[in-house]
């Protein structure tokens, strides 16, 4: 079974709150809701006693949340970093410096496109996104990222975007999978000639700006540590969707669940518990040992564990066989 005696990273849902309409956006409608801080700051204590040192909230849009700087600086005392993600919505010069106050260690912008145009297909905030990134550089804040979220309408927009992340210093690029949206549709998709193109410019790319892949976009890192010669490097526990096995999430209602992507929310009084005993965890622990195609088959199946909240999502299952990935048409 893969396990994981200690989570490595959390995410916490701050807000349901957000002034933007995103077209990929994966929240379903929901009354406006704020995670009750005590409760927060609770599952931090409990995250920082258990290793955890990675953390990042969200939304919903995170400046919209009227505690954010007492959870940043209650992630940084427990856990050692607070990450925050933006839209740019409400990000000033004042909101900067008392984030800096609170001890913030990483700042991700999310940004699809480097043109309205491109942006628009898929997020709203374009204007917002480069406002804030403009006023990160001129404060010279050395962990910004862009978040990046690959669509099949986006891709070939990539290296425009890169040269848009040089030009604000950005320290890293997040390249990011699509997931259903809050209408359970993924029309997006990027093909496998696109995956495989944007991998083999990832492998060649030399730049003052990293390029990133995160973990639940596990077809593309799978070919992005492919050395062509019958090696792959992308394995172990980290290899992929990390849901229970590194990481969890708090849900606005101050619920745990494997991931924000997975609705499946439980109640227990201790984070170690819930990380020895949920029936949850435990399943997806060993989703690993039993694909579905065309997973099971695929040359790359060894060296990938796709994200499992798409499954989750459109066919209200937990497996790993995602029909959405065409990776398997590689040969």
């Amino acid at each position: 079974m893969l396990t994981h005696y200690r989570p490595e990273s959390m995410n916490i849902e701050l807000t349901t709150i957000c002034p933007l309409r995103c077209a990929q956006c994966y929240c379903k409608p929901a009354k406006d809701k704020n995670i009750d801080k005590d409760k927060a700051i609770y599952w931090l204590k409990q995250a920082g006693e258990m290793g955890v040192k990675s953390v990042h909230l969200s939304g919903g849009e995170t400046l919209c949340y009227p505690y954010i700087y007492e959870l940043v600086s209650a992630s940084v005392k427990y856990c050692g970093n607070a990450n925050v993600a933006l839209s740019g919505y409400n990000f000033t010069e004042e909101v900067y410096d008392k984030l800096i106050e609170s001890g913030i260690t990483g700042i991700y912008i999310s940004l699809n496109g480097s043109t309205e145009e491109v942006n628009s297909l898929t997020r709203d905030g374009f204007a917002l996104s480069l406002s804030a990134l403009s006023l990160l550089k001129e404060k010279k804040f050395p962990e910004t990222f862009i978040n990046w979220v690959m669509h099949s309408n986006n891709v070939s927009d990539f290296p425009n975007v890169f040269r848009l992340a040089e030009s604000f210093n950005v320290k890293n690029l997040v390249i990011m999978t699509a997931k259903p949206n809050s209408r359970l549709e993924l029309n997006t998709a990027p093909s496998v000639d696109q995956v495989k193109a944007l991998a083999k410019l990832i492998k060649h790319y030399y730049s003052p700006v990293q390029i990133m892949v995160e973990a639940c976009y596990s077809p593309m890192l799978a070919l992005v540590f492919d050395d062509g010669r019958g090696g792959n490097t992308n394995t172990g526990i980290n290899k992929g969707c990390g849901a229970g096995l590194t990481s969890f999430n708090v849900n606005v209602d101050g619920k745990l669940s494997p991931c924000r992507h997975l609705d499946y929310f439980e109640d227990y009084e201790s984070l170690d518990e819930y990380w020895q005993h949920s029936t949850i965890l435990r399943m997806l622990r060993v989703l690993e040992y039993a694909r579905l195609q065309p997973c099971n088959t695929c040359k790359y199946n060894i060296y990938c564990r796709h994200c499992i909240a798409i499954n989750s999502k459109l066919n209200n299952s937990l497996h790993i066989g995602n029909e959405f990935c065409e990776l398997h048409k590689t040969t």
